[in-house]
C-alpha cells in the first residue's frame, strides 16, 4: 500500500517539475540550434507590444486572409500540440506524409518565440500566447505576412532562406514552391528531396490554398483558453490534438537530448521513477 502511495506522489512531483522545466529546456534547445546556424547578420530586436497589430499589407499574397466567409466543405485545420520530447515530430510525420491534400508546417512559432525573447530579454508569457494565436490564425488561412515579421534576417520580397525546418514540410519542397538555386545563399534547412533556392512565401501561400487540409505542429502553445477565438472563427474548422506521454519517458528522452543541460534533480527523479515497481494483486 505504501508503495502505491509513493508512486502517486512521485508522479505528481514529476509532472510539476516537467511543467516548470519545459520552458527552460525548450529555450536551451533553441539556443543550441542557433549556435549551429550561421548568422549573416544579428537579429533585429522586436517590440513585443506591436505583435498584436494585424498586418494590412497582404497585397502580395494570392488571397486576402479575410476573404473567406465560411468553411469550405471537408476542409480541416489541425493544431498538433505537445511539450518537448513527447513524440510530436513523429506524429506530425503521419500528416506530413499524406502529401497531395495536406499542407503541414513544423514549428513555425519557433521564429516568434526567438524574436520575442531577443526583443524583451526573455519571452513574456502573457504577451506571447496572444501573438502565437494571431500567427496561427494567419497561417491556417495561408497568409504568411505576420510570420514574416518574426523571421530573421527579414525576408526580401517575401523570399527567405531562414525558415526553420523547411525540409520537415513536404509541401514547402514541392515543385511549385521550388525556386531556382541562388549562388552563395546559405539555407541551413534546405529541401532534401530536390535542389531548391530560398523559400518564396508567396508561392508557399498559393500551394497552401490549394490543399484540402492544413496542419501545424507546435510545442509552444500551452494555454488552451487562448485558442478560443480560433475555434470560434467561422472560416476555420479547427481540430486540436494534444499529445500526452508517460513523464518517465519524457524525462529519459530529455536527458539524452539535453544531457549537458539536464539539472541533477531531474536525473535523480528519472532514475527513481524508472526503478519504482508497484506490487499488488489482481482480484
Amino acid at each position: 500500500m505504501r508503495n502505491k502511495y509513493a508512486v502517486i506522489i512521485i508522479c505528481i512531483v514529476a509532472l510539476v517539475i516537467i511543467e516548470k522545466e519545459n520552458n527552460i529546456i525548450s529555450r536551451v534547445s533553441d539556443k543550441l540550434t542557433l549556435r549551429r546556424t550561421p548568422q549573416t547578420e544579428p537579429p533585429v530586436p522586436y517590440n513585443a507590444s506591436s505583435a498584436l497589430v494585424v498586418m494590412d499589407d497582404n497585397s502580395s499574397y494570392p488571397e486576402d486572409m479575410y476573404a473567406e466567409n465560411g468553411i469550405q466543405a471537408g476542409r480541416k485545420h489541425i493544431l498538433l500540440m505537445a511539450t518537448t520530447r513527447t513524440g510530436s515530430s513523429f506524429v506530425g510525420e503521419f500528416f506530413n506524409q499524406q502529401g497531395g491534400n495536406m499542407f503541414y508546417l513544423f514549428e513555425p512559432l519557433w521564429h516568434v518565440e526567438r524574436m520575442l525573447s531577443i526583443g524583451s530579454s526573455g519571452t513574456n508569457a502573457s504577451t506571447s500566447v496572444w501573438v502565437y494565436r494571431d500567427v496561427l490564425q494567419h497561417l491556417f488561412l495561408c497568409n504568411f505576412s505576420m510570420l514574416e515579421r518574426f523571421i530573421s534576417p527579414p525576408p526580401q520580397d517575401h523570399v527567405t532562406p531562414a525558415l526553420f525546418r523547411r525540409e520537415s514540410s513536404k509541401a514547402l519542397c514541392e515543385e511549385q514552391v521550388c525556386s531556382p538555386v541562388v549562388k552563395d545563399v546559405f539555407e541551413r534547412y534546405h529541401c532534401k528531396t530536390r535542389r531548391c533556392g530560398p523559400l518564396n512565401l508567396t508561392l508557399a501561400s498559393e500551394v497552401c490554398l490549394g490543399k484540402q487540409h492544413r496542419v501545424i505542429k507546435t510545442v509552444r502553445v500551452r494555454q488552451l483558453d487562448t485558442l478560443r477565438s480560433l475555434v470560434e472563427d467561422p472560416r476555420l474548422d479547427i481540430k486540436l490534438i494534444q499529445l500526452v506521454r508517460d513523464p518517465r519517458a519524457i524525462l529519459a528522452s530529455r536527458m539524452v537530448a539535453f544531457a549537458k543541460n539536464t539539472p541533477m534533480p531531474l536525473m535523480l527523479l528519472s532514475s527513481c521513477l524508472s526503478s519504482v515497481t508497484v506490487e499488488g494483486s489482481v482480484h
